[in-house]
């Protein structure tokens, strides 16, 4: 006999061996009886007939994604033509040969005086500075064109041609340059060119350059600074000596690889500037007067070190020209003002390097070359006038031979020529027309290039908006469509369609041409139609029209309530929130105000609640008020966007103190989550082995982590670095990094697979039933099954710790300390849904979407590009290693979205005893999935909408493409996570229960 007690609490009584039964099912040793079995089978079945859909309909998104970017990011086409001596650019050159040393990130204050300032990266480099007050050398702010990443920046550094967006994504995978730049011309004259540095130069001049001169170093790992560095002084000072090279190249990456580690503040930048000054010292002793040095940055960096954007910071950049034999053309002083940090100082873009390399080599302008060359090069006024010249017939040769540009500009070039001939033009009026014919050209340019695809972009819109219209029936109003039955409806009929869709858009291409649409393109559009017509099918034919409205409208009558309004509320103002650029800029505000308002509400409604126990209510108010607190503290964890300034001081350091808040969190995180297992008489068999003693050891490992991190590259500790040594530290980082990402995500996950549960069996021997002869009851036992109540959430929400650890491990110490709010604040809701009732209700996968979006930015996060922390992808290997830099980096950028969507199961399995129905459970968990699938679907739309509608906005490419780019990843990457992880672990938890406790 079975007697309940309460929801944690079950007892078998009977005379004998009453518990023999039990055991047996625990221990899981009999085989299943055929019910049983069956049952299984039909839990397996329906897995996978929900996964399939969800895969189906995550395809979709992808494809209307896909098109949505091709229509909207950037690209365009490169003319094939080679510019030749012939077309009448080449002059007799200036220099034999030259040095071009590229200081990676060498923003323009780095170079020059800062009377007053004690930072670590002022006053630090002044080589560049003393040498340009002479008449052999002059220093500029080198300006650049976003996207200011090294890639994009070397091609506008050797073509002359603008980037464009979409190449920005390629920073890390560079293909040969396919356009005219000056090292082709250099290799058409038979120049031998000398390289060190960036393995990035081979990947996009590897043809160029001398085999036996060419010594490329890995350039991604940015927390080794000093190997390229090293490798690159290495081959500089012999190579100078031996002059058996026209170029000679190096490419230092210290300076950029510090700000990226550490931030321009730290004092690494110090030593590597002064690393910096004394190369340049030594390499000015050793040239000859026939070479020209040339050093320059290729793009700055922001206060956080990182670049990318289009801040100040970002685009002004560092040029050097110095000849010990040849004078420059100063302008006036004035024009070379140092004041203010150099914000008034003379500015030249990065691209007129390119006409005035070419001319100074006596090399032909570059066929793609949009700049005009640099004034100060050129030794007089009128040999800076016939510079000019021939740049303008070379950019007039360019924009003639391409079609979108012929014909354009030609009154105003008539006239220049016009001015020019008739001679009643000085030579400083002559150069300022020229100049303003160029500038006019690459206006123009910068807004022809910048069409976009409104054809992509509407289809893409629309694939995006059908998908979005079928999550919203799928999850929420037609709940017959969630049936298992339905599940392979579904597929046949997607499948289907599919093959429909995909043969009509074949016979179309065939039969039609249609334009620029080639066949895959056709394919995609068929395919994602298809699909998206296999979906509604079933239904259409299932459902009539009146039964979908009426389904529809009794779901709003029934199951709207007060909390539905408002998780409605959060999603409309948060897809608002992309309407306006200011409102983007403050959106981790705006989230965070949202989860305020709703622990406030929890607050209230739990206090209001009537027929509730005094104590169950004192607690639920106290889930919801640390709720609050956590989510409060959490905003104050912040790493500000440039947009902000100077409203937000960014938080997100990484200091002594944030490292003892990880070693305190690493004890006390623990001790709170034992303390919610205890809540629901949990903390049995599995959990004290993964939370009491895994957790707090790994937590601990992580922090110890940090502290060798902080440790070695703090000058406080040098004196104990060099005792202990720094390959040491280095290989105890290592190894903590490597086992800690083991364990977590491969060793405890594979154990956690075998089916741990968080129960006890006690058993109670001698009992005594009240009114009953004893005689009868000789030797009867009693069994209770200790958490019982809560066998699925607590088994399961170990799961949600592994990938809890390795998040936090690839997160800096303060977004670790926000990670452990995050696990905090899903126990304290999950109390909260349960006292509410809200298990099934809207709002809960909404705040869970939203806590996503609160750590993202209180990990050091924002929408931008720079705010990518890829120093963290070589926490695990010293160089770039599929796939763990690649998994180091994901689990850092969406991280917080990953724990937060593998725990939207517990919401229907938290605090419930085994159910004989799992199949209705699962189907529960997938209402839950889909709703924050269609939460992310949502913005995520509402961020492509209005990306579109802004793409002519002067923000668009710094506030609102970033926003859209991060909006169709988390699609991409909720969709994936959900299907290979949440739904792996929702089935292995419903399996192994059902198998033991099924009824």
């Amino acid at each position: 006999m079975m007697e309940p007690l309460g929801n944690d609490l079950t007892k078998m009584r009977q005379p004998q061996s009453p518990i023999q039964p039990a055991l047996a099912k625990l221990a899981a040793t009999s085989a299943p009886p055929t019910r049983a079995r069956i049952r299984q089978q039909k839990l397996r079945y329906t897995f996978v007939g929900y996964i399939i859909v969800l895969i189906f309909l995550a395809i979709t998104q992808f494809i209307g994604l896909g098109f949505f970017a091709s229509g909207f990011l950037l690209s365009r086409k490169v003319l094939p033509d080679i510019a030749t001596c012939d077309d009448g650019s080449c002059v007799e050159p200036r220099f034999e040969r030259a040095v071009v040393l590229v200081v990676d990130a060498l923003r323009f204050d780095f170079a020059i005086p800062v009377p007053g300032s004690e930072m670590n990266y002022h006053n630090n480099f002044p080589v560049l500075y003393d040498l340009a007050q002479g008449d052999n050398g002059v220093l500029l702010k080198f300006v650049a064109d976003p996207p200011t990443t090294t890639l994009q920046r070397l091609k506008g550094l050797t073509t002359g041609s603008l980037p464009t967006i979409i190449d920005a994504g390629s920073n890390f995978n560079g293909d040969a340059i396919d356009e005219d730049n000056w090292l082709l011309q250099l290799h058409r004259k038979n120049k031998t060119i000398a390289f060190a540095g960036d393995d990035t130069w081979t990947a996009l001049f590897d043809e160029y350059i001398h085999p036996d001169m060419n010594f490329p170093y890995p350039s991604l790992n940015v927390w080794d600074l000093h190997t390229v560095d090293n490798g690159v002084i290495e081959h500089l000072y012999p190579s100078i000596k031996t002059r058996d090279w026209d170029i000679l190249i190096g490419h230092f990456l210290g300076v950029d690889h510090v700000g990226h580690r550490y931030g321009p503040k730290h004092y690494s930048m110090k030593e590597k500037l002064n690393q910096m000054n004394s190369v340049v010292e030594k390499v000015v002793e050793e040239l000859d007067d026939s070479t020209l040095l040339v050093i320059l940055g290729d793009h700055g960096m922001d206060y956080t070190g990182n670049h990318g954007g289009d801040s100040p910071d970002e685009l002004e950049s560092t040029l050097f020209m110095y000849s010990k034999s040849k004078s420059f053309l100063k302008k006036d002083d004035d024009a070379y003002n140092i004041s203010n940090e150099g914000k008034h100082y003379r500015a030249v873009n990065q691209i007129d390097l390119v006409p005035t390399m070419s001319l100074l080599l006596g090399l032909p302008i570059p066929f793609n070359n949009l700049g005009f060359p640099i004034d100060e090069a050129f030794a007089s006024m009128d040999s800076l006038l016939s510079a000019g010249n021939r740049t303008i017939e070379q950019i007039k040769r360019f924009r003639d031979l391409t079609p979108s540009l012929a014909n354009t500009l030609q009154g105003s070039y008539d006239t220049l020529v016009e001015n020019t001939l008739s001679g009643l033009y000085s030579n400083a009026d002559l150069l300022e027309e020229l100049k303003k014919f160029q500038y006019d050209s690459l206006e123009q340019c910068k807004t022809l290039w910048a069409r976009f695809d409104l054809r992509f972009i509407g289809i893409g819109i629309g694939i995006l908006f059908l998908s979005l219209t079928f999550m919203i029936t799928y999850a929420r109003s037609i709940p017959a469509v969630r049936v298992s039955t339905m599940s392979f409806e579904f597929i046949g009929s997607v499948v289907a369609m599919s093959i429909i869709g995909v043969v009509l858009s074949f016979s179309i291409y065939i039969v039609l041409k249609p334009g620029d649409f080639n066949f895959k393109i056709c394919l995609f559009i068929g395919a994602a139609l298809g699909m998206m017509i296999g979906f509604w099918a079933p239904i259409m034919d299932r459902f009539s029209v009146a039964y979908i409205w009426h389904s529809t409208i009794d779901f709003f009558l029934y199951n709207f309530n007060s909390w539905s309004f408002l998780g409605i509320v959060f999603v409309a103002f948060h897809c608002l929130v992309f309407a306006s650029n200011s409102y983007v800029v403050w959106e981790d505000k705006m989230v965070s105000l949202f989860l305020l308002s709703f622990g406030a509400s929890c607050v209230y409604a739990i206090a209001i609640k009537p027929n509730i126990p005094q104590k169950e209510r004192v607690l639920g108010i106290s889930h919801a008020l640390t709720f609050v607190i956590l989510t409060r503290l959490s905003s104050m964890i912040n790493a500000c966007r440039e947009e902000q300034r100077p409203y937000c001081s960014t938080t997100f350091t990484t200091s002594w103190w944030s490292i003892a808040l990880l070693h305190t969190m690493a004890y006390l995180l623990p001790s709170a989550i034992i303390a919610f297992y205890k809540l629901s008489d949990s903390y049995y068999s599995a959990a004290p082995l993964w939370i009491g003693t895994g957790l707090k050891f790994l937590l601990f490992m992580n922090a110890m982590y940090w502290s060798l991190e902080y440790i070695s590259h703090n000058e406080t500790f040098k004196a104990a670095n060099s005792v202990i040594g720094a390959p040491l530290i280095k290989s105890l980082k290592l190894a903590i990094a490597r086992l800690v990402l083991f364990v977590s995500l491969v060793l405890a996950n594979f154990s956690w697979s075998r089916g741990p549960l968080c129960v006890k069996l006690e058993i109670e021997e001698d009992i005594d039933v009240e009114g009953l002869d004893s005689d009868d009851y000789k030797n009867s036992k009693a069994a209770t099954i200790l958490g019982y109540g809560n066998v699925y959430g607590s088994s399961y929400f170990l799961l949600v710790l592994n990938f809890t650890v390795a998040v936090m491990l690839t997160t800096k110490p303060l977004g670790a300390l926000s990670i452990s709010f995050l696990i905090i604040q899903i126990l304290s809701l999950l109390e909260i849904v349960g006292t509410l009732s809200l298990r099934k209700n809207l709002i809960s996968p909404i705040i869970f979407g939203l806590l996503g979006y609160q750590h993202f930015f209180s990990t050091g996060h924002q929408a931008t590009i720079p705010s990518i922390q890829w120093e963290l992808g070589f926490m695990t290997t010293e160089t770039i290693v599929f796939p763990l830099t690649h998994i180091n980096i994901i689990l850092n950028t969406f991280g917080p979205f990953f724990i937060t969507a593998l725990s939207i199961p517990l919401l229907n399995i938290w605090r419930i005893s085994p159910s004989s129905k799992p199949i209705t459970v699962l189907s529960q968990i997938i209402t839950n999935l889909a709703t924050f699938i269609t939460y992310f679907l949502f913005t995520g739309l509402s961020s492509l909408i209005f990306a579109a509608h802004f793409r002519r906005h002067l923000m668009v490419w710094k506030i609102f493409a970033p926003r859209f780019m991060l909006s169709a990843m988390l699609i991409v990457a909720i969709n994936t996570f959900i299907i290979i992880v949440t739904l792996w672990g929702t089935r292995k938890t419903l399996g192994q229960v059902n198998r033991i406790f099924g009824k």
